[in-house]
């Protein structure tokens, strides 16, 4: 009796783990999707919010420009072009495919196209800081969610020299600066600011800003990872800003095997 009862019982527990093991490889992969999904939404949430208050501060402050002929038809009308299209990803974001979406990426290289005409107006005079500012916030989020889906990014490019100044962190004086570390310390080392964890998680990872802050409270430390994935330590954290988590930067200063002394950075 209990020598037929045993082997059914062995057959039943083998068929649970068997189903387990083919329900995990396939929870794996829903998992990383929602986990994209959701850092897809936070960054589209960013822009939306700090997008709602910026084509109006930026015709303002073109009304004041000296000379606003300088600006294109097309840098003119960008800021609000920008603003509706970041308001249409907003809507297109609740996709439930939306990794995959046609419409959103469609929305997504349009919005990049206007950033695009703006960021050449935004380049061409002189706004204040506090504008400029909110632009690089912008651009940088921006560039995040083009760098998900694998879109060209908009290039960081240099305002004319002189007054307004580039945010609350030292202002344009600091582009001589950084151009003089340049010359006297080499190229510098390019890559990532992420922390050592999700450097080591592979490049999907190296962007997500929210994770990054995540892991620095916990106690780990901010790393420079190259695009071939090598991952350089960071001597003097205290060198590198929030602004620049999950940026493209370019570290200047004293590199010793993997660790680097930050002298300068280049956004």
């Amino acid at each position: 009796m209990h020598l037929r009862r045993f082997p059914i019982a062995c057959l039943l527990c083998a068929v649970f783990l068997f189903g387990l093991l083919m329900i995990a490889a396939p929870q794996d992969t829903v998992d990383r999707e929602a986990y994209a999904r959701d850092h897809v939404r936070f960054l589209v949430e960013q822009l939306s919010q700090w997008t709602k208050e910026f084509p109006q501060q930026f015709y303002t402050a073109v009304m004041k420009l000296p000379d606003s002929s300088k600006l294109s038809p097309a840098g003119k009308t960008a800021a609000g072009e920008l603003g509706d299209s970041i308001q249409k990803l907003a809507s297109l974001s609740k996709a439930k495919d939306l990794m995959n979406n046609v419409e959103f990426r469609s929305e997504l290289d349009k919005s990049l196209a206007s950033a695009k005409e703006l960021n050449q107006a935004m380049a061409s005079q002189r706004f204040t800081s506090a504008l400029q500012s909110d632009w690089d916030q912008i651009r940088s989020t921006l560039n995040n969610l083009a760098r998900v889906y694998k879109l060209e990014t908009v290039a960081f490019l240099e305002p004319p020299a002189g007054g307004g100044g580039r945010g609350g962190r030292g202002g344009r004086g600091q582009a001589p600066a950084a151009a003089t570390a340049v010359a006297a310390g080499g190229p510098g080392v390019t890559g990532y600011i992420t922390d050592l964890q999700c450097g080591k998680r592979g490049k999907g990872m190296w962007t997500n800003v929210e994770c990054i802050q995540r892991c620095l409270r916990d106690g780990d430390k901010l790393v420079l990872v190259t695009e071939e994935g090598k991952i350089y330590q960071i001597a003097n954290q205290d060198k590198l800003t929030e602004e620049t988590y999950g940026q493209i930067v370019t570290l200047i200063g004293k590199t010793e095997g993997e660790i680097i002394t930050v002298e300068a950075v280049k956004l």
